[in-house]
């Protein structure tokens, strides 16, 4: 049956191949879709679950997927720090975060200020590849106890410490970050070097670290500095990771923060970040899911056609197999034969272009991720097959009814 089928294919060398493609792109298109949607969750999720902490407090009206403000007064700080039972404080660490925003690697980078005296409950176990993480996080605070100022604005009109604030502005970017780089005036591409200056909120931020890839952010800048520029040193924090002492519960510990912050904040554990991300990017990976199923009905139709046509054009043969004795479920299987060795030849060619997309969006986008996981594969295998059988039943079907007279009078 398979030589058959193999010798029908190939008497249409063009069409089969036409078909397997078509498929293939289908297949190539849900894969590299897919994977891409969860790719790029997980590894927001794995760079998330590195920060050394259980807890995650933010502003009861924000997203913890897309929280850029940075309503918490100082007060919040000390008033979660405060919280104790009958063993001591709850927290060993609250660690504020102070979000902005970076344009770098081609995109808007979320810009985590943080306290440089906690990097290590961020960095855990990832070196640092070049450089060092703040080495001097100059700001306001530190220039105003030299010039005996006390005001932002007197502070910086004096003495040039907007010159020397802007001599002590650091960054610390991850290795994937300084892979993807930038383009120069003449449009060749250029990796981000230790000492080089990015201007970020008018002001020059030198490079001076570079990190393995893995930590919460891509872009780090020392929280003081942060909070200086963007709310006149006023100490004010984005969000809050909350580090629990080795024997807290941290669903017991959320309820009582939840508890005692009241309606003004949203507790949630570090834990669930990842079915949160999903949760946020339901409807668009809905739509990416929508789409490539779109496509390969269209992919399935077009082999619908392929066989409806191949079956017309074969009339006559039928006929004739009919008269040497095949019976009708012989010809379906025939038919769903070839349907199937168009579509996982299809499907073998789209693994191979998702994942040569894959290998292209590494060097093109290395700030995207790709994940093709073994799952996904063998939903797309399942997918193929499945498809190629259905889109084969009704022309099997029509062969299978024909008479032998009738067929052998076709022209």
């Amino acid at each position: 049956m398979l030589a058959l089928a193999w010798a029908n294919l190939m008497h249409r060398k063009l069409r089969t191949a036409l078909s397997a493609l078509a498929v293939g792109l289908g297949i190539a298109l849900l894969l590299v879709s897919k994977g891409l949607a969860n790719g790029s969750i997980a590894e927001v999720d794995a760079r998330m679950q590195s920060v050394s902490a259980e807890i995650v407090i933010l502003p009861a009206q924000e997203n913890v997927i897309f929280t850029n403000g940075a309503p918490f007064p100082g007060i919040f700080e000390r008033l979660i720090a405060r919280q104790a039972d009958e063993s001591g404080p709850l927290a060993t660490n609250v660690i504020p975060v102070f979000f902005g925003q970076a344009h770098m690697g081609g995109q808007q980078q979320r810009l985590f200020g943080v306290d440089p005296r906690q990097m290590d409950l961020f960095l855990g176990p990832r070196r640092v590849l070049a450089g060092q993480v703040f080495d001097r996080a100059v700001g306001f605070a530190e220039l105003s106890a030299q010039a005996g100022r006390t005001d932002s604005a007197e502070i910086l009109a004096v003495d040039n410490l907007s010159d020397r604030l802007d001599d002590g502005l650091e960054l610390v970017i991850d290795d994937r970050l300084r892979r993807a780089g930038w383009r120069d005036e003449n449009g060749i591409h250029q990796e981000y070097r230790l000492g080089d200056v990015i201007r970020l909120m008018g002001r020059p931020f030198r490079i001076v670290g570079i990190v393995e890839a893995g930590v919460a952010g891509r872009v780090f800048a020392p929280l003081q500095t942060m909070r200086e520029l963007l709310n006149g040193g006023q100490p004010w924090s984005s969000m809050f990771f909350v580090q629990l002492r080795p024997d807290v519960d941290p669903v017991r510990a959320a309820d009582h923060y939840q508890a005692v912050l009241g309606s003004e904040a949203r507790v949630e554990l570090k834990s669930e970040y990842g079915r949160l991300l999903h949760e946020s990017f339901a409807q668009v990976s809905m739509y990416m899911s929508a789409t490539s199923g779109l496509a390969l009905v269209v992919c399935f139709l077009f082999i619908l056609l392929t066989m409806h046509t191949m079956v017309l054009e074969r009339t006559r043969e039928i006929g004739i197999l009919k008269a040497l004795g095949m019976t009708r479920a012989g010809l379906v299987r025939l038919s769903v034969t070839e349907a199937l060795v168009v579509s996982v030849a299809g499907v073998a060619i789209g693994i191979g272009l998702a994942g040569a997309a894959k290998w292209g969006l590494s060097i093109a986008k290395p700030l995207l991720t790709v994940d093709l996981t073994p799952a996904l594969l063998v939903i797309a295998i399942a997918l193929g097959v499945l498809g190629g059988t259905l889109s084969a039943l009704y022309p099997g079907y029509r062969a299978a009814r024909l008479e032998p007279a009738t067929a052998l009078a076709y022209e």
